[in-house]
């Protein structure tokens, strides 16, 4: 017993166990350390309440467009709106600066009943991605809009995605970006036709 106590004795005096019981003894810099393990996850976290946010901050900007320019053929003020370009530049008009219109898919679908629709254009759809991976349906529009009679108006949007590792949680397979799609369903109201029109 007296043998390992002298033992301990002759290892607390030798430099490398005095260096380290000085570094137990020695708390400066333990915030640095602390932070640095705290504060990768806290920063993560950030960034993904950041990225979910603006992906649903566009994702109304988008559906408050869209519900404007419904209720433009829901009542019948699309006379001048005729062809797909000037469908999408009056939606560019409305839009400031969030998004890139070029990048806009817009589907216009008519039908006399709401079971006559066809479902909106997603990305589990081969047909609706090109060979790079990006959404890019077919763009439907019937340029004939009568009274009483049901519209689909779709517009979808890829939404890059800026934190990689948040992608797999919000993207669609698009390339790791989210897909922002906004669909309205309406019935015209009974509005004088359109001359020109074919109901």
């Amino acid at each position: 017993m007296a043998k390992l106590s002298k033992f301990k004795n002759y290892l607390a005096m030798t430099k490398p166990v005095k260096v380290i019981n000085r570094f137990k003894k020695d708390e400066d810099g333990v915030t640095a350390v602390e932070f640095a393990i705290v504060g990768g996850p806290f920063f993560l976290l950030v960034f993904a309440i950041i990225e979910s946010s603006l992906l649903f901050f566009a994702n109304q900007y988008l559906e408050t467009v869209v519900d404007d320019v419904t209720r433009l053929y829901r009542t019948g003020q699309v006379a001048d709106i005729n062809t797909a370009p000037k469908l999408k530049e009056e939606m560019c008009r409305r839009i400031k600066g969030l998004f890139d219109c070029n990048k806009i898919f817009i589907s216009v679908d008519t039908a006399d009943q709401f079971s006559e629709l066809p479902p909106p254009p997603t990305p589990n759809n081969g047909s609706n991605v090109n060979s790079d991976g990006d959404f890019e349906p077919p763009e439907n529009f019937d340029p004939d809009i009568c009274p009483l009679q049901v519209i689909q108006f779709t517009a979808s949007y890829e939404w890059p995605i800026y934190a990689n590792y948040s992608a797999p949680l919000v993207a669609d397979g698009l390339n790791d970006n989210a897909l922002i799609s906004v669909t309205a369903v309406v019935r015209t109201e009974d509005f004088p036709q359109t001359p020109g029109t074919t109901c």
